[in-house]
């Protein structure tokens, strides 16, 4: 039988395990959501954002708890996962505010004298599949403008998240949502058979790439829509002009967050040769500062990897690398094999035919490239398959914005760290995914559009 397991990473200690649904529990679920979202998409949008006002206000009120209980399942700090938590909220406070202009119908006259009414309408039941990195955010940022929309949404959450799910699945049945919103423990065959049962109209993942073709070619088989939200190896563009003072505020949190373990977090730092030594030798300073250990504790920076697996994986990647030519500039300390912590990493001459060069790294390991002009910056930044985000750093923001529009990325943010906000859209290109999440945009993904003439 397959179980979701509940293992906390520091102290290596199994919490909890839940078998996975059966095909049984899997229809009820299905018809549930199904005969729910007929209901649901005929409610008023105030009506809809009363409940999600409720949510928000009961993760407000949890909050300690659930975060506790996200440091204790998948080993990021407890003060990364208060954010975390609290980011939620902020969410649903944005679409409980807002979907009523993003939904409201338009209507113009045509040159023939006709009124043309341009509608937004739900798609129906939304399949999400979410990973364990942000147990929280990653399903709300999702779940919230999909049922706002007018949708219903399963969630699959991950297999190593399973109390994160089971508390946030509580608030939702708090506040009334229990049908609007399902969680089930599923095994990849049976998500497979969902994406192809008719009452599922779309399905949204963030994931791995593999994860990601899987279930975009099943939904493509079946002609639905889906969202993808996949890797990244964002670049941390340092120019001659940078803040240097500013640059080093955010070096060690752009790639360090998460315990290293974030899609948008910057994993390829790019430094003019102008600037390389200091900011290697400041770079450096800062890292030996860093307190590796119990997540639990407010002077910890770096918890464990959330599985020993990932830990093995990013070990392996990191020795590949070496073995073609990588160098390590850094490193806390000497790396083992008996738990999940990964020390604090700074590759450098990393040749392009290394793993560094071309996967995404999954923890706290920083490859860093020196470039002698801006635009062999940008060729840097743009010689992966990912596209996710990317940050630059010059004192010509005016410069630094005509350089944004060269990089091949979904977002590019300027003397800041690359984050998402419920506010805008968020999403990346190429292998980092397609379709975008949050925003106005987010929201319409999941909306059919019609055109009504008069």
């Amino acid at each position: 039988m397959h179980y979701f397991t509940s293992h906390n990473p520091y102290t290596y200690i199994t919490m909890a395990q839940y078998p996975v649904v059966s095909a049984g529990m899997i229809e009820q679920t299905l018809q549930t959501a199904n005969t729910a979202q007929r209901q649901w998409k005929n409610k008023d949008v105030a009506e809809r954002a009363q409940a999600v006002l409720q949510l928000a206000q009961l993760i407000q009120h949890n909050h300690e708890q659930l975060a506790q209980l996200a440091t204790v399942e998948m080993g990021k700090t407890l003060f990364e996962s208060r954010l975390e938590v609290l980011k939620c909220s902020t969410a649903c406070e944005y679409y409980a505010a807002n979907t009523q202009r993003i939904v409201a119908p338009t209507t113009v006259t045509h040159i023939d004298g006709r009124k043309v009414t341009t509608l937004l309408e739900p798609l129906g039941v939304v399949l999400g599949i979410f990973p364990w990195n942000f147990p929280y955010w990653q399903i709300i940022r999702s779940a919230i403008p999909v049922i706002m929309g007018g949708n219903c949404m399963i969630v699959k959450p991950a297999p190593n998240t399973p109390q994160c799910a089971i508390a946030l699945q509580d608030l939702f049945n708090q506040c009334g949502l229990q049908e609007i919103v399902q969680t089930v423990f599923a095994t990849n065959e049976q998500v497979a058979e969902m994406i192809g049962d008719a009452r599922i109209k779309a399905c949204t993942l963030t994931g791995s790439e593999k994860a990601g073709a899987a279930v975009a070619s099943k939904a493509a088989f079946h002609i639905k829509k889906s969202v993808l939200e996949l890797g990244g190896s964002d670049p941390f563009i340092v120019l001659a002009d940078a803040n240097m003072d500013l640059v080093m505020e955010n070096a060690l949190s752009a790639r360090f967050q998460n315990n290293g373990q974030s899609c948008i977090a910057s994993k390829r730092y790019i430094v003019h040769l102008d600037v390389i030594n200091e900011f290697t030798d400041r770079l450096k300073a800062e890292m030996a500062k860093l307190i590796v250990g119990d997540p639990m504790l407010p002077q910890t920076n770096i918890g464990p990897l959330a599985r020993l697996d990932l830990k093995t994986k990013l070990s392996h990647q990191v020795s590949e690398s070496l073995q073609a030519g990588a160098k390590i500039a850094y490193q806390a300390f000497e790396p083992n094999t008996e738990d999940c912590f990964y020390p604090p990493t700074i590759l450098t001459y990393i040749p392009k035919n290394s793993i560094a060069y071309s996967e995404e790294l999954f923890g706290p390991v920083l490859s860093l490239y020196s470039v002698a002009s801006a635009e062999e910056a940008i060729a840097l930044a743009n010689d992966t398959e990912f596209g996710l985000g990317a940050s630059i750093w010059s004192r010509n923001t005016e410069y630094a914005q005509t350089l944004a529009t060269q990089i091949e990325s979904g977002q590019v943010f300027i003397n800041a760290v690359t984050r998402s906000n419920a506010a805008f859209p968020f999403g990346g290109i190429k292998k980092s995914g397609y379709g975008r999440e949050m925003g106005e945009e987010g929201l319409k993904e999941f909306c059919t559009i019609k055109t009504i003439w008069v």
